[in-house]
């Protein structure tokens, strides 16, 4: 499934976002996801199982061809979260996460292809989206 639209949502008392609607059947029966500190953007990537598999091979293969440390493949791996994804859809983000992304009370999701990237609602917003895009037109 690809991921697409952007969505704002408030994080509740104990650390959750509610998944929109659209996006839970990315996720497959399994409901599992993985959330993931995305560095270059500030924010979280949420992956659905079988995405990071497949990411967690390419980062095995990047580090064995010398792109990072083993080290630093340890380290990202420490700071991803595994959720469930429960009954009314929404998912856990632990505070280490949040707080790296500086998401407090509201946040905006946002389909990233294969995943979800989470922002702190002042950072990006549905509106926001429309800023700074590409041009698609030479790729169709």
């Amino acid at each position: 499934m690809e991921f697409f639209g952007a969505y704002q949502h408030r994080i509740d008392a104990k650390g959750r976002v509610a998944l929109p609607a659209v996006f839970r059947d990315g996720f497959g029966d399994q409901r599992v996801c993985f959330i993931a500190p995305e560095t270059s953007q500030q924010c979280l990537a949420v992956y659905p199982a079988d995405e990071f598999k497949l990411m967690v091979g390419r980062l095995q293969e990047a580090k064995r061809q010398g792109r990072f440390t083993q080290r630093q493949l340890t380290n990202f791996m420490a700071a991803v979260a595994q959720s469930s994804i429960d009954a009314q859809g929404r998912i856990n983000l632990p505070e280490h996460l949040r707080a790296f992304a500086n998401i407090d009370k509201d946040a905006t999701l946002i389909g990233a292809a294969n995943h979800i990237a989470i922002f702190p609602a002042d950072v990006h917003n549905p509106e926001t989206a429309l800023d700074n895009l590409i041009d698609v037109s030479d790729l169709l």
